[in-house]
């Protein structure tokens, strides 16, 4: 049991900045355990809004999709598209782009953010989100609680082998969310970009279930 509520700790830490960013639009989710206490036409509204998963069919395709490829492969293209250019010339090629071009958005966005994330690259937004999709598809019947529970560890060791720490893994899952940010939300301060703001959140949190599990936990 103890090791359960462990992992389930984890898990919810995993998930700190998601739901920081309010995914289903109720300010009353601050946490993956408040999932349980979640309407389930709430949450069926997100998953098919969000992720159009309606069924056990769409869910598990989501989630081999979240494992196997996820945000990450199209962010890690793209990054390896401006990686090959010297710094100097980053800047004249996307502003070369026309706007109808959708890689413009994404690629200028990719070239504030991979100078401070590791190879982990944003996987962590892969993870967090599997992590959620997953808890609620048991809770909505769509997966059963076994499967979940195989996968999530698996999920969270991939984590800890590919960040450092808690700060280097939440900065990544926030660098994912300001990546995917729909343009109408982007936020366009110089000063206050979406993913500084959402960190400065994150470690402002006193109650974050990271402040009572490791990042090396053994799960």
């Amino acid at each position: 049991m103890v090791g359960a509520l462990k992992r389930q700790l984890y898990y919810s830490a995993m998930t700190d900045a998601l739901f920081m960013n309010d995914p289903l639009n109720d300010q009353s989710i601050k946490s993956l355990t408040m999932l349980g206490f979640t309407s389930k036409h709430s949450l069926n509204s997100w998953m098919y809004y969000h992720y159009k998963i309606k069924d056990s069919n769409t869910c598990n395709r989501k989630l081999k999709w979240l494992l196997y490829e996820g945000y990450r492969s199209e962010y890690n293209r793209l990054k390896h598209l401006l990686s090959a250019m010297p710094v100097k010339e980053r800047e004249p090629y996307i502003a070369s782009l026309p706007e109808s071009d959708d890689r413009k958005r994404k690629l200028i966005r990719i070239n504030k953010i991979m100078p401070y994330l590791g190879s982990g690259g944003v996987a962590a937004y892969d993870f967090a989100l599997y992590l959620a999709v997953a808890q609620t598809g048991v809770r909505l019947g769509y997966l059963a609680y076994r499967e979940a529970r195989v996968f999530s560890r698996e999920i969270a060791k991939t984590a800890q082998r590919q960040y450092g720490s808690w700060n280097e893994y939440h900065l990544a899952c926030i660098a994912g969310m300001y990546y995917l940010t729909p343009p109408n939300l982007e936020d366009h301060s110089q000063d206050n970009t979406y993913s500084q703001y959402m960190y400065a959140r994150m470690l402002a949190r006193r109650t974050s279930a990271d402040k009572f599990v490791r990042w090396r936990a053994r799960l």
